[in-house]
């Protein structure tokens, strides 16, 4: 039995309003643009209708992300792209999380993103970090810092300090240019497996920020007040973060097979997509 129906960009350009689009494994790859994105984000835009980038990437500034999506030909607005770099100043207004010190793992851009939000940025090894951001897996020197991070939560948990855990970008890989490659998740995945050798009630847990978490979604739809969530539908490439998170908070959902995830495996996921998609050709 087929999982959902197929659909065309055509279909979806009649049908919807409003197109929440991933960027990995539905716009580009890390070698450039998948084929037909270009085009069908001219489509969105010459029929009058608008879209939002919701992106899990926080390792890369809303300039950067700008810059390098247009260096690969796509016709990007700056102001509709959203990132989980740009969910934390909102974050830590909300905890109250302004001043604290925080370790970041990930590119400048990363630690730009915590300036931003009012963390004042630290070495990995400052113990007195009350904040771990583990925003990329790309930036500094792999292994040492982990080593670095590891140390200093193994040891303020030691003490009885807990530290907050943030992951901005909860996916475990992404799709590259002839392959597959390990993500932020992966690496919160393997420190949370090390922190229950001091706390195996399992409390030391990663609070996630994007997708399938609501709040990208939550940002993008505060940028569509007056359009009925019927008339929104999120392109995406993974059914465990862009499938998930779309049908959390009731939107039409299609899953692109040129991405991570695969057809067969849409029967035993969660959340189903509405649509599949071969591509954006």
């Amino acid at each position: 039995m087929q999982a959902a129906p197929f659909a065309s960009p055509d279909f979806l350009l009649e049908r919807y309003d409003v197109f929440f689009l991933d960027a990995y494994g539905v716009l580009v790859n890390s070698n450039g643009a998948l084929p037909g994105a270009a085009a069908f984000l001219k489509q969105i835009i010459d029929r009058g209708k608008s879209y939002w980038l919701l992106s899990n990437d926080a390792s890369r500034g809303l300039d950067t992300t700008w810059r390098r999506y247009t260096g690969f030909g796509l016709p990007l607005d700056r102001e509709r792209i959203i990132t989980s770099g740009s969910l934390l100043p909102k974050y830590f207004a909300q905890e109250g999380l302004a001043g604290t010190r925080c370790m970041v793992l990930g590119t400048e851009d990363s630690q730009a993103y915590v300036e931003a939000a009012g963390g004042v940025v630290v070495p990995c090894t400052d113990h007195t970090a009350q904040i771990c951001v583990l925003a990329d897996d790309y930036g500094y020197p792999f292994l040492e810092t982990m080593n670095e991070v590891i140390t200093v939560l193994l040891a303020r948990l030691e003490r009885g300090l807990q530290t907050r855990l943030l992951l901005p970008n909860p996916d475990l890989v992404f799709p590259r240019d002839g392959g597959f490659g390990i993500t932020a998740g992966a690496l919160a995945a393997a420190v949370e497996a090390v922190l229950t050798l001091r706390d195996p009630t399992g409390a030391q847990k990663f609070v996630h920020l994007g997708k399938p978490q609501a709040p990208l979604f939550e940002e993008g739809l505060l940028r569509v007040p007056h359009v009925p969530r019927e008339r929104v539908v999120m392109l995406g490439d993974q059914l465990a973060t862009d499938i998930l998170g779309a049908r959390s908070v009731g939107l039409d959902c299609a899953l692109l097979l040129t991405g991570v995830s695969r057809v067969h495996e849409v029967a035993s996921a969660p959340a189903k997509p509405t649509y599949l998609m071969r591509g954006l050709t």
